[in-house]
């Protein structure tokens, strides 16, 4: 068997070297390449200089195109690919080798083909002589390497036009700012070889339905345009010819529909960012970049947490948020704050809407009586949605639910049903035993109807086949608690969603006829009579009256408002209207006795009235005898003051004041017959009549004058808190005006010249006085609402 002979290894200098001779072709050819291009690029920077400065056009064009060319074949003329000898030459430039390494590789022994010096070239010192040489070579070609390609462009050119140019067009792009991209962009058009090239387009956003917003009209822009997600966008062709060019929507095509002819339209639904292209590439019509963006959901908070309102029924919060799409509804969400054991469901979420939330931020009072969690501490958290039905939630809160306040034995053990329903759902059968118990032998009195309904109800609800147990459970606790007048209650509260159902509707744009509204009206005031005498109020007191006529004025004008487009302020008297319905619906009833002591508060305030508009004019006749008779000197109108005689006393003033302190402590008997203490405002009266009455029988009435105004003031805080007690919104502070300080404003009195207007110390014949009486008289008008007499007491300031 024979051997094969081994491939002989390749000699490493040879193989280096090759490696090199490559790396140095390409260094070569790189630098002759960059001296043969100094011509075209030079061409190019003339070009673009051009263009930014706005010289561009068909002509600069044409021009920079013949010159690009001729360049090109100048280029191509002077540029000669690099030569083998070249190539060793620079290797060993680079190597800085010396006497010619490569040249002396590639040596061959010479005579190494004659057979006659075969014997010479085996000489030792031949070979040694030889193999020395080829050493030194070797070594030198180790350390070759190649530089950089280092292109000579000084020599081809001296005069550094190249860095000129450079310098030049960055000074024409910087004085060109912003219309730098358009005008490159217009620069590189290819002329407008097919017809169309009058092609205008008209493009419109179509933000979603949702939104309520108009379509927005765009323009091409190298910018991009952000669009709510579900957009479209509508483009409309004019000027196209028999068909119309190319568009693109992203990598798919856009099809466009004839309207007329040389007119298209087409609409692209935007559901994902991308780039409306129309026109062939060599032809740009219009392009638009849309970044598709989806809706933001609200954000929101509360900026004060939930609390007890005072009346001890509802819940109080604020709320602020943000929603750039508006809402369309916010509810208040909670459950029971209390852990839930281990194995059991967690009890289900109660919700309350808040009717017409704002926007921004707001404040609402909530009933949730009604909740089954009524009672218990609860976490409460606020989720808003907005116009795309996208919500946000806010972080919780905690708070101790109202609890219906409950005297019958059988609507406390119905309300205590609903409860466990509400916690424990599994617990229904044991429930529904419980119900049944109570069905037959109620723990409280209730009516018979409502002992049907209940014995009614408890199959079903054992059966499961109730609709809305929790709901019905709560109707009968209602019905337990309130007996008869629970009737009257649900027809109140029917008058009551009539009225504000169609006022709603009026707001709406709907017109509400008045014949219709009055009807309302009297169907409101005869179920307010119902419910009233459904729990043993035979009639209406005054204030209840003074009610009802408010509640028909306000109602009116929210008519009015609305159909004058005024839609702001009939929101806000709607409003008002509310809260005086709730409380049409909690008006408590009065008793006999009650109703005998309004009449008398009543009777009293009338007869206040007639006395102060007296007392005004009684202080008129005070002051025009105070006032210095003709001849009579500044001097001596105090008489023996100023050393003369004492003028006769004025007899009749004084009887008149005397009679009007006689009719006020008459006033003041009268009340404290009928139960209701006078108050320290009578008795001030009395004694600033009494005081008056003295300065008159002396014959001083300049000295009067002050008790006078003393005792109007007296009788219009009297009249004041009678109204305040009669209507049940006294405020235990007097109305500001009454030597107070009224809120706002800098002065005394809260006037904003910083001054105190004392209308009571005019002259008789001044206008200051014929003011001051009008504003007494008002005053005095019977049945004239509290904050309106607080307003005319600011008015005469402390003098009254």
């Amino acid at each position: 068997m024979t051997r094969s002979s081994p491939t002989p290894d390749p000699d490493p200098i040879a193989t280096h070297l090759a490696r090199l001779r490559r790396r140095a072709h390409l260094v070569l050819t790189i630098e002759a390449l960059a001296v043969a291009s100094l011509a075209p690029l030079g061409v190019i920077a003339l070009f673009l200089i051009a263009t930014l400065l706005g010289l561009g056009g068909w002509r600069a064009d044409l021009i920079g195109l013949l010159a690009l060319i001729a360049a090109i074949l100048h280029a191509r003329r002077h540029y000669a690919p690099p030569l083998p000898a070249a190539i060793d030459r620079r290797i060993e430039h680079d190597s800085r080798l010396s006497h010619r390494p490569i040249t002396a590789f590639e040596d061959r022994r010479a005579l190494a083909g004659s057979a006659s010096l075969t014997d010479s070239l085996t000489d030792p010192l031949t070979t040694t002589l030889w193999q020395s040489h080829r050493a030194r070579t070797d070594a030198a070609l180790r350390t070759a390497r190649i530089g950089r390609p280092t292109p000579d462009l000084a020599a081809h050119d001296p005069l550094a036009l190249r860095a000129l140019l450079l310098l030049a067009l960055i000074a024409a792009w910087i004085a060109a700012g912003h219309q730098a991209g358009p005008r490159l962009a217009r620069s590189f058009d290819l002329p407008r070889l097919f017809p169309g090239s009058g092609i205008t387009v008209q493009a419109w956003i179509t933000p979603p339905r949702w939104t309520g917003e108009a379509p927005i009209l765009i323009k091409p822009s190298a910018h991009p345009i952000t669009v709510l997600s579900g957009s479209s966008l509508a483009l409309i062709l004019t000027g196209g010819g028999s068909s119309p060019p190319a568009a693109a929507a992203g990598p798919h095509g856009i099809r466009f529909a004839t309207i007329a002819n040389g007119s298209y339209r087409a609409t692209v639904p935007l559901t994902a960012p991308t780039t409306i292209t129309i026109g062939p590439f060599w032809h740009r019509i219009a392009r638009y970049r849309l970044i598709v963006a989806a809706p933001v959901p609200p954000t929101i908070g509360f900026t004060i947490p939930p609390y007890r309102d005072p009346d001890g029924k509802r819940i109080d919060f604020t709320w602020n948020v943000a929603s750039p799409y508006g809402l369309t509804g916010l509810d208040l969400a909670f459950q029971p704050a209390s852990r839930t054991p281990p194995g059991k469901p967690a009890p289900r979420t109660d919700h309350a809407a808040v009717p017409h939330p704002s926007p921004t931020h707001g404040e609402a009072l909530l009933d949730l009586l009604e909740s089954p969690y009524a009672g218990m501490a609860v976490e409460a958290r606020l989720i808003a949605t907005n116009k795309a039905g996208q919500t946000g939630t806010s972080s919780p809160a905690r708070i101790t639910l109202p609890a219906p306040i409950l005297h019958n034995a059988t609507a406390q053990a119905l309300e205590a049903i609903r409860q466990s329903l509400a916690l424990d759902p599994a617990r229904h059968n044991a429930l529904a035993a419980r119900l049944a118990t109570l069905a037959t032998t109620p723990p409280g009195p209730i009516t018979p109807g409502t002992k049907r309904d209940i014995a009614s109800f408890a199959p079903r609800f054992a059966a499961g086949t109730a609709p809305h147990p929790e709901a019905q459970l709560w109707g009968l606790v209602q019905r337990a608690e309130q007996g008869a007048a629970f009737r009257a209650a649900e027809q109140l509260a029917a008058a009551r969603r009539a009225l504000e159902a169609a006022l709603n509707k009026a707001l709406a744009g709907h017109s509400t006829a008045a014949t219709q509204l009055q009807k309302l009206l009297a169907r409101l005031d005869a179920a307010s009579q119902a419910h009233l005498a459904a729990q043993g109020q035979k009639s209406l007191t005054q204030a209840q009256l003074g009610t009802m006529s408010s509640i028909s004025a306000l109602a009116q004008r929210i008519a009015d408002e609305a159909a004058a487009g005024d839609a702001g302020q009939a929101k806000a008297d709607l409003a008002k209207l509310r809260a005086m319905l709730r409380q049409v619906q909690q008006e408590k009833p009065v008793s006999a006795a009650e109703q005998a002591r309004q009449q008398a508060a009543h009777q009293a305030e009338s007869t206040l009235s007639k006395l102060m508009r007296e007392e005004a004019g009684l202080m008129d006749r005070t002051a025009r005898q105070s006032q210095p008779q003709p001849g009579n000197q500044p001097g001596n109108q105090r008489g023996n003051r100023a050393g003369q005689p004492t003028p006769a006393p004025d007899q009749a003033l004084a009887r008149a004041q005397q009679a009007l302190q006689q009719q006020l402590g008459a006033t003041a008997t009268s009340l404290a017959q009928a139960g209701i203490p006078p108050g320290p405002q009578i008795g001030q009266g009395q004694q600033a009549m009494q005081s008056a009455t003295a300065s008159l029988t002396r014959g001083d009435a300049p000295g009067a004058l002050p008790a006078e105004r003393a005792a109007i003031a007296a009788l219009q805080q009297a009249q004041s808190a009678l109204q305040a007690m009669r209507t049940g919104k006294g405020s235990g502070s007097g109305p500001s005006g009454l030597g107070q300080r009224a809120s706002g404003g800098h002065g005394q009195y809260g006037n904003q010249n910083h001054g105190v207007i004392r209308l009571g110390r005019a002259g008789i014949k001044s206008d200051a006085r014929t003011i001051q009486n009008e504003l007494i008289r008002r005053d005095a008008a019977p049945d004239l609402p509290p904050p309106a007499h607080q307003y005319y007491h600011r008015l005469l300031g402390n003098d009254f």
